[in-house]
């Protein structure tokens, strides 16, 4: 049997100091609608996404082309630079005077899209909302020790936590940890109106959509570009064709098969980094996989090693435990909780009783190739130890409607965390069910033990709180890992300032769109 080495992610930058100051943060721009032209100005960036969004619901986490648009056309009160550490947005400053205190100083004149003006006020409804289990925001496990949000006046804002929190900033930098007006702080209104540096200026379902330059954003006036002309190219290969041939300037997301064509071609770049993970999520709520032996075999079932080479070329690496922050103190924390095992499998079937098998329905998505292939690997390695599994997959939207309903028998998923922060787990451990968690599941002993490593002020404290955290993942299984895999974004060499995020920020290189210019 193999083991292997969690994959670490560098952390974002710790905030210790007394107040950290504004970083330049330049903006860009997104236009047209439909299949860049050629003869596209040297202010617009022709960009090829790989899925068309969906409405965008306030605070909830919907899949990277959501993200992508969220980094364009909202901010929250922090950010991440071109390098992914943690910088200032709509606060100038912040500060914090004791462990538990943050306050926090507006840009001045801050208004959104709408023209509406942006003041501490809508910082306050915002995070309250956020911090509201019942409005379904994934930002939950970093906002729950809010005690109180103070609008001190129109630009400054006091939020007192009732414990330490050390993600707590880097939460706040979450794409969903926008800050909105109060009337879209609801399930039912589209999230369409922010402070970020674009506007959503038009969209036309199944073709594209425009974005133009948010001239009332704090940083305007170092924004290169005028707009982004996106286009939806859900192909992974026709995507790639259209930044080889020059119909476009930028895509998102190279599919691993893709990867030499794109890199070897003249005059584009390929921007690869490591960090989202693969992993298989269950239905707890009913059915074989409510008992946690069956989950456990599961875990043991998979061979991780086929499932890299099928769905990345073995750009990644099998991932036996959870993916950790680079940090020393937690070096082996987390790694080997399961190993390749199918008699181990096929032991904890038949202690859950089923020393024969039965039927179960996996649930990919015909969208995502990657997700495609490592279903059927999983598919083969169940049916190995007994699982007659048979496959559903329909377009990415019934994917994440399904997902969330919990209209499956287990699930394969792709994911990062929202922060380089071991407290990414809470949103697998509690709170509301969405897509990419196993639904129905809830440990609060994981969580407390998660907890207790998020508000630990000294390493000794933290590795205890999280080997205790993963001495119960182990058998429970919230979700059983596969791998990770190697992201990447690719654009022509006529673009400038574009950086792809290291770690779980990959999916959040649409700020770094804020620096880019293009010279064509």
């Amino acid at each position: 049997m193999r083991t292997s080495t969690t994959t670490r992610l560098r952390a974002a930058a710790r905030p210790r100091v007394a107040a950290l100051t504004a970083a330049a943060v330049a903006s860009l721009t997104l236009a047209a609608c439909g299949g860049g032209s050629s003869s596209a100005s040297e202010s617009t960036l022709r960009f090829g996404l790989s899925a068309e969004p969906v409405t965008l619901t306030t605070g909830v986490w919907q899949g990277s082309a959501t993200n992508f648009v969220l980094t364009l056309v909202h901010r929250g009160l922090m950010t991440l630079d071109e390098s992914g550490e943690l910088v200032p947005g709509l606060a100038e400053s912040v500060e914090t005077p004791d462990p538990t205190t943050y306050v926090f100083t507006l840009h001045e004149g801050l208004t959104f899209s709408d023209g509406s003006p942006l003041t501490a006020q809508n910082v306050k409804s915002s995070l309250e909302y956020y911090a509201d289990p019942e409005s379904g925001s994934t930002l939950i496990a970093g906002l729950q020790d809010i005690a109180e949000i103070t609008a001190d006046s129109d630009t400054q804002v006091t939020i007192t936590l009732a414990a330490p929190n050390n993600a707590f900033l880097e939460y706040l930098a979450v794409p969903t940890a926008a800050i909105v007006p109060d009337a879209s702080l609801n399930a039912d209104t589209p999230n369409n109106v922010g402070a970020g540096p674009f506007v959503l200026e038009d969209s036309q379902a199944g073709v594209g959509m425009t974005l133009a330059k948010f001239d009332d954003y704090y940083d305007a006036e170092d924004v290169a570009l005028e707009e982004i002309d996106v286009s939806y190219y859900a192909d992974g290969d026709a995507r790639a064709n259209a930044l080889v041939s020059g119909d476009v300037d930028m895509i998102d997301y190279v599919t691993w098969e893709n990867f030499d064509r794109v890199g070897d071609t003249d005059g584009v770049e390929l921007a690869a980094q490591p960090g989202p993970f693969q992993y298989v999520q269950f239905n707890t709520v009913e059915g074989p996989f409510a008992d946690p032996l069956v989950r456990e075999a599961v875990a043991h079932a998979i061979n991780r090693d086929n499932a890299l080479t099928a769905a990345f070329q073995s750009n990644g690496e099998p991932l036996y435990g959870v993916v950790m922050p680079e940090d020393p103190a937690l070096e082996g924390v987390g790694d080997d909780l399961w190993s390749y095992d199918p008699d181990r499998a096929k032991e904890l079937l038949a202690e859950a009783g089923y020393p024969d098998g039965f039927s179960a329905t996996l649930l990919a998505t015909s969208q995502y190739t990657f997700l495609q292939d490592t279903a059927l690997s999983v598919q083969q390695d169940l049916q190995a130890i007994g699982i007659d599994v048979t496959l559903d997959a329909p377009d990415w939207s019934g994917r994440l409607e399904k997902g969330a309903a919990g209209d499956y028998d287990l699930a394969v998923s792709g994911d990062v965390g929202i922060v380089t922060n071991p407290s990414y787990l809470l949103g697998h451990v509690q709170g509301p069910d969405n897509f990419n968690r196993s639904f129905g599941y809830q440990n609060p002993e994981i969580a407390a033990a998660l907890t207790d490593g998020l508000r630990a002020t000294d390493d000794a404290a933290r590795v205890a709180a999280y080997e205790e955290a993963f001495s119960i993942f182990a058998t429970d299984v919230p979700f059983a890992t596969i791998d990770t895999r190697d992201q990447a974004w690719a654009h022509s060499d006529d673009v400038e300032g574009f950086a792809n995020l290291p770690g779980f920020h990959t999916f959040f290189s649409g700020y770094t769109l804020a620096n880019t210019s293009i010279e064509r």
